[in-house]
This record gives structure tokens, C-alpha cells and sequence, in this order.
């Protein structure tokens, strides 16, 4: 029981924090470049 619930609580959190993402990054198409700066340093 308890992995079903981890699981249903990872889903709802996963879409809560791609939703944000979708909108601003449509926008602006920027924060993806943003991400993969800090990466190479």
C-alpha cells in the first residue's frame, strides 16, 4: 500500500512541477538554457 500511495504522491507532484515549467519555458524559451549553463561549470 504504502508504494501505491509513494507513487501516486510522486505522479501529482511530478505534473504540479512540469506544468510551471511548460507555461514559462513556451514563453520564453529561455529557462532551458538557464538549466544547462551551470552544467558545464
Amino acid at each position: 500500500m504504502l508504494i501505491i500511495i509513494a507513487a501516486m504522491i510522486a505522479s501529482i507532484l511530478s505534473i504540479l512541477l512540469v506544468k510551471p515549467f511548460d507555461k514559462g519555458g513556451g514563453k520564453d524559451d529561455t529557462p532551458p538554457e538557464t538549466i544547462q549553463q551551470p552544467e558545464p561549470n
